[in-house]
């Protein structure tokens, strides 16, 4: 789908596992995300696989398809699958782009020529928890711009959608006066914010100059789904040649809470409650925040895992019960245990159902340190692909992570957490 020099310059191994070097290169750089890791290290498994034309690649964990869009850029068929319905509409426009200008700035005109100020009630636009959050996020004059125009969504083209809910989402990002603060929006907080026409241009431009590497549309088009990997259905027994991808980590990032301005713009949901019925509850758990109705439901969870898997996780969970009775916050902690490794286990049994013998499975991710006590989840998981049928090749770390993940809550690991590389073989 795409022509490009892929990476003639090696990056520091430390890099793989992030999302920093995204911004460098066509059609990643559209919508790029905290939680994700680089292209160069898509690009170094499927080299090193020796992948022919009709091999596909796997990633269960999808996000914003960097797998998939970097295995275009190979000419490698593959496959992803996302639940969080936000990410799987932007990956639309990414893993589909357009071949013709004429696309980019028919959408660039339009919102340009017939977006006026919105002049009704915004809670008319919005719900009155979706409008109060903008609001504290945008100013007033841009975001009227942006009711304008999210309403004018339906004169657009079916098949042009995805773009132009990508457009206008990099616009929300680029006209919010409130920053990043770490892992979310953070309405107290300040940066910089473009006025709407010149976010609209800046983003406008950056796709017109990276449709000079897309071709015409041919046979290695990828297939996106929009559900949960625990249930690979669509796919066929043996049917890819490698797998490449990076879970939600313990306790790390809440994809819905990080992307909770975008879900009330484009009214996925209109309310906290609605953000974790409709986008947590499809979600691996792995947040305190998912729906209580899921985290406590231990007994389901734990009755699918092995005996030493047990073992192991027994002693997490009884100790994290013992620092959540003497620890302020009163997080139950212990309540994600069971969950995210039972549905992680359903994710790997998938994972080695449809790979072919012999075909790698890349995995990235991070320890944990919940209330002091440590959770070396590359080990564990590593333990729950040993279980289900697959040889592990190596663990790499990969790299420290930065001081967010050093605060006293997150102690007790002896050393600072880290990201890490499974390597492991279907056999």
């Amino acid at each position: 789908m795409y022509q490009m020099e892929l990476f003639p310059t090696p990056v520091p191994r430390s890099k793989l596992p992030t999302n920093t070097t995204a911004n460098h290169y066509p059609i990643h750089r559209w919508f790029n995300f905290i939680a994700g890791f680089s292209p160069e290290f898509v690009s170094e498994c499927i080299q090193k696989a020796g992948l022919k034309e009709d091999d596909v690649v796997l990633d269960p964990f999808a996000g914003l398809s960097t797998t998939l869009v970097q295995a275009s850029f190979h000419n490698i068929q593959s496959v992803g699958f996302e639940a969080h319905p936000f990410f799987y509409d932007i990956s639309l426009a990414k893993i589909y782009p357009p071949t013709y200008k004429r696309t980019i700035n028919d959408i660039e005109n339009l919102l340009l020529d017939a977006v006026v100020p919105y002049s009704g009630e915004l809670n008319s636009v919005w719900t009155q928890d979706a409008e109060l959050f903008l609001s504290k996020l945008i100013p007033e004059f841009n975001l009227r711009l942006l009711a304008s125009a999210l309403l004018l969504e339906d004169v657009i083209e079916i098949d042009k959608r995805p773009l132009y809910r990508l457009v206008l989402s990099r616009v929300l990002e680029l006209t919010a006066h409130a920053q990043t603060d770490g892992i979310y929006k953070a309405p107290t907080t300040g940066k910089g914010s473009l006025p709407y026409k010149v976010a609209l241009k800046k983003v406008c431009d950056e796709i017109r100059e990276d449709m000079s590497v897309i071709r015409e549309k041919d046979s290695h088009r990828p297939t996106l789904y929009p559900m949960s990997s625990e249930q690979m259905k669509p796919l066929e027994n043996k049917s890819c040649s490698l797998c490449i991808t990076s879970p939600p980590y313990l306790n790390n990032f809440d994809f819905a809470e990080m992307t909770r301005m975008e879900l009330y713009y484009w009214r996925y949901a209109g309310s906290w409650r609605e953000i974790t019925e409709r986008v947590r509850r499809r979600l691996i758990i792995n947040t305190t925040t998912v729906p209580s109705d899921l985290k406590r439901d231990q007994q389901r969870f734990s009755e699918h895992l092995s005996q030493e898997m047990h073992a192991t996780l027994d002693t997490i969970v009884v100790e994290l019960k013992q620092q959540r009775s003497v620890r302020s916050g009163k997080k139950d902690y212990y309540l994600l245990v069971y969950p995210y490794f039972a549905q992680m286990q359903s994710v790997i049994r998938e994972v080695y159902r449809v790979l072919k013998t012999g075909s790698s499975f890349h995995l990235v991710v991070a320890d944990a340190a919940l209330y002091g006590v440590h959770i070396p989840t590359e080990t564990l998981l590593a333990m729950l692909m040993q279980e289900n049928g697959f040889e592990i090749c190596k663990i790499e770390r990969l790299r420290d992570r930065g001081e967010r993940w050093v605060l006293e809550k997150r102690q007790g690991a002896n050393k600072p957490l880290g990201e890490f590389h499974i390597h492991a073989r279907r056999q």
